[in-house]
Parts: C-alpha cells; structure tokens; sequence
C-alpha cells in the first residue's frame, strides 16, 4: 500500500495507481493475442516490467508469502506457472526468449550489478573476503556432493552414479555453461546420447535452482529474526563498523557514465575471454573491476557513477529479469514429468547440507554466517549468472552479487572437470 500524492492510501504498482496499471497490463496482455508485441528492446521490455512489477507486487502483498519468500520468488515461479499452461502465446515467448537469452538484456543487466556493487564495497573488505571465499565454498561443496552419492544409494543407485546424475549437474554453474557441456562429456564416455544423459541431469539442476531461490528468502526471514547472524549484505565480520558510503546523488550524467563503466567492463571481459576461452568473460569482467577497485585507479566520481547505474538497474529492472528468467529458463512440466517425492527430498537435502556447512565454515573463516551460507552455499547450486541474481534478489542481499559470480563460475569448472574425470569409473 502507497499513499497517492493526494494523501489517499492506495495500491500502485510500478508507481502506477492500480486501475492504471491494469489498464496497462489488459493493453499488453491483447498485444500479445494479437500479435501485436515488437521484436526486441521494446517487446521484450513492456512485456517483462508490466508482467514482472504485477508479480513483484502480489509477492509482497500476501502475508505468508512476504514473509517468507518475497516478491522475487513470486516472480520467477510465477512466470514459469504462467509459461507451463501456455498463457503466453508461441510468438511471444519466443520474443522473450530472444530478448533475455539472445540479445543481451540478462547481460546488460547483471554487468550493471557486478560493478554497481564491486564499487560500492570497502576496498578491504573486497579483498578479504575473495581470498576466503572458495575454500568455504569447496568444502561445502565437498559435504554436498558426498550426500548425494548416500542418497543416490538409497535411490537404487551406486554411489557414483548419484554423484555424477544428482550432485555435480547441481553444482556445475547451470545449464548452459554446466548441464549441457556435463552431457556432452558423459555421452562421449558412456556412448549414449547426449540429448537423453541431459534429460536424466536437467531437473536436478533447474530443482536445485528453485531450491536455492526459496531457501534465500527464509534466510532473509532468518536474518530478520536473528540479526547476530547477518551483516545485511556484508559479508566479511572483522568486528569493524564498515565505512559509511557518502549518499548517492544521481544525475543524468553520472547514470550515462555508469552505464558506459559497467558494459565496457564485460567488453574487456568478452575479449579476455576470446583469447583465453576457459574462463568466461564474467569471471574475466570480475577479476578486471577488482583490480581497478583494489588500485583505486578510477576516481571517486566514476566510482559513484557506477554504482549508481547499479543501484538505478536494480530498481528498475529486477522484477522484469527474474519474470524473464521463470518465463524463459525454467521448464515446470520438465521437472514434473522427471521428480519423485524422494527425488525432490534429495535435492532439498543436498542444497540445505551445502546451505548449512558454508554458514559454519564461513563463521570460522571469519564471516557472517547468513552471508556465508548465501554466497558460498545457495550460490554454487543456482543457475548460473541468471540464477545469482534470482537467489540473491530472494535474499535481498544483492550486495553479494560479485562474490556470488566468482563462486559459481570458479566451483562450476571445477565441477564440469570432476564430472569428466569420474564418468570415466562408469565405462
């Protein structure tokens, strides 16, 4: 509930009062049972904020649903709902698809959050917390993946098996960059086909997303009820008080220049990437901001600027790139057709002891443990880039986003060469 500029209490969502934005969302929806919607920028957009800031708003609207999970799960499951019965026409989920996988938006956006929030963390702070940070993750990795072998065993499985169809397909940094080179690897060992190894692997990965999503919105819950255990969004408990950033001032200038900062970081993480082909060109764009933020090279003014685009592309675009994400990555009738009660138990099992080991392991390293548990726990069994930012947004700790990208990418490959490495036991 918002109050108008009139003083009267009312419902807006997306700033609009809700007969306008109905208004708005009935124009879009004929659209798109017309045929009506755009290819590119501008279809993808209206479609994705007006859906997405809907969602968004009813997330955060139902009591139980607030609570404990958020607008932003409301979002990505949301959509995934919406897509599996079909309610969104061929034509315009294949615009979707384009505009989130194909043409750029997920990467504008997520290059907007990694120097937005690279730049606005203490330079210390930066620093500690990177050197920690994979050794906790791989360790609760190392818990994770054993328990999926025990419980591939209770399955009817070996444990080798559960290892390689359960517990690295979860932990290989999503679909793209884990599943799919996953199945090309075991196919080219196993001499089965590809397509019919990443069916088997696929709803472990894209469950273990979903788990990730809703167990980031309880941990915000938690972090709400036991404030001991969260730095809110700060990662590294060194016992300081973390310095006060000056309060941002954008202005339209400042947003260009922001904008510019945060694209030609990936631009020189891309070309990295070209020449060196085994670490992608996020991994490359996190280790060049880095660099610059530990240098202090850039002035304080090109500093703000960037982290304002942040914070600008966080507050505009979040709801329409989890709507996106659900709509266009996640396959609810996959995942139906594949799990079994004991199937999704061990994927919530796996996901919790890997959750709960990093939160130990991270107050021994030195970090607060709910921090800890999100960056270097929810975030090795997510999605990928896209599945970062639906996990973090659920926890509402999007801070955490540059530690979060350095996990994935660097425990993924590790991952993707374990799984190489053991298929060959099966041959």
């Amino acid at each position: 509930m918002h109050k108008s500029p009139e003083g009267r209490m009312g419902i807006e969502v997306a700033g609009f009062p809700l007969p306008l934005y109905l208004g708005i969302l009935a124009l879009v929806i004929i659209c798109m049972y017309t045929g009506c919607i755009p290819e590119g920028l501008v279809g993808g957009l209206i479609v994705l904020m007006v859906i997405g800031e809907g969602l968004n708003t009813l997330g955060n609207s139902i009591p139980i649903v607030r609570t404990y999970l958020g607008g932003s799960v409301i979002c990505i499951l949301g959509a995934a709902v919406i897509q599996s019965f079909e309610f969104i026409p061929e034509d315009t989920h294949i615009i979707l698809d384009n505009f989130v996988n194909k043409e750029g938006f997920l990467v504008f956006y997520i290059s907007a959050l990694i120097t937005g929030s690279l730049f606005n963390i203490d330079r210390n702070l930066l620093l500690k917390g990177t050197v920690k940070l994979l050794p906790t993750a791989f360790m609760a990795l190392a818990v994770g993946v054993s328990l999926s072998g025990l419980l591939g065993m209770v399955m009817g499985d070996t444990f080798l098996e559960g290892v390689l169809y359960i517990g690295i397909p979860m932990t290989s940094g999503g679909m793209t960059a884990g599943s799919v080179p996953l199945s090309a690897m075991y196919a080219s060992v196993l001499g089965r086909d590809a397509g019919d190894i990443l069916t088997q692997i696929a709803p472990a990965t894209v469950l273990g997303n979903c788990v990730a999503i809703v167990l980031g919105g309880l941990a915000n819950n938690l972090g709400d009820r036991r404030p001991k255990l969260t730095g809110n969004g700060r990662l590294v408990n060194d016992g300081h008080e973390v310095p006060a950033q000056p309060p941002m001032k954008p202005t339209f200038a400042l947003l260009c220049t922001g904008l510019v900062i945060s694209i030609a970081f990936y631009q020189l993480g891309a070309l990295c990437h070209h020449f060196i082909e085994i670490v992608p060109a996020y991994a490359w764009m996190i280790i060049a901001v880095v660099l610059v933020k530990g240098t202090g090279i850039l002035s304080p003014r090109l500093e703000d600027a960037a982290r304002e685009w942040g914070q600008f592309a966080i507050h505009s675009w979040t709801a329409a790139a989890l709507t996106g994400i659900g709509a266009t990555l996640i396959d609810l009738k996959t995942i139906l057709h594949t799990i079994t009660p004991f199937y999704l138990l061990t994927v919530v099992l796996v996901v919790a002891a890997i959750t709960v080991t990093a939160a130990v392991v991270g107050k021994w390293m030195g970090f607060y443990p709910l921090e800890s548990s999100i960056a270097a726990g929810m975030c090795t069994t997510n999605m990928g880039g896209s599945g970062n930012v639906a996990v973090l947004s659920s926890a509402k700790r999007m801070e955490l986003l540059p530690f979060a990208q350095i996990v994935t990418r660097s425990c993924g490959a590790v991952m993707l060469t374990l799984g190489g490495i053991l298929v060959q036991l099966l041959s």
